[in-house]
């Protein structure tokens, strides 16, 4: 028994995908088939990354909606609410900032003067 998909690529990944069927000398369903099946998916992004681009994609929905609603109501009444989510995105970029830091280990076991 088998059951029929349909998936829906861009032009360029449906081309790039006719390329590496061709190059692998198979038709391009018997190509996605074993690459979706012998393939495995890598993620490179861990747990914090993904929340913070969820955080900064919320923010980024707040900001579009308080615009539309200052267009409604004027400008001052959401004032307050646009400059506090600013604030928020500030400080969640700059929590992001300290966790993707790494400072580089000196050379020869040098002390680096910090001052």
């Amino acid at each position: 028994m088998s059951k029929s998909v349909t998936v829906k690529f861009s032009k360029p990944s449906y081309e790039a995908l006719r390329l590496r069927a061709r190059k692998a000398n198979r038709k391009l369903a018997e190509y996605i088939r074993e690459s979706a099946l012998n393939g495995e998916v890598v993620s490179g992004h861990n747990a914090e990354t993904v929340a913070i681009a969820k955080n900064l994609i919320g923010m980024a929905n707040n900001l579009n909606q308080l615009t539309k609603l200052s267009h409604q109501r004027g400008f001052h009444e959401t004032h307050v609410y646009v400059v506090d989510l600013l604030r928020r995105l500030k400080a969640i970029l700059g929590e992001y900032r300290q966790a993707s830091y790494k400072p580089k280990p000196s050379s020869m076991g040098r002390k680096e003067d910090t001052t």
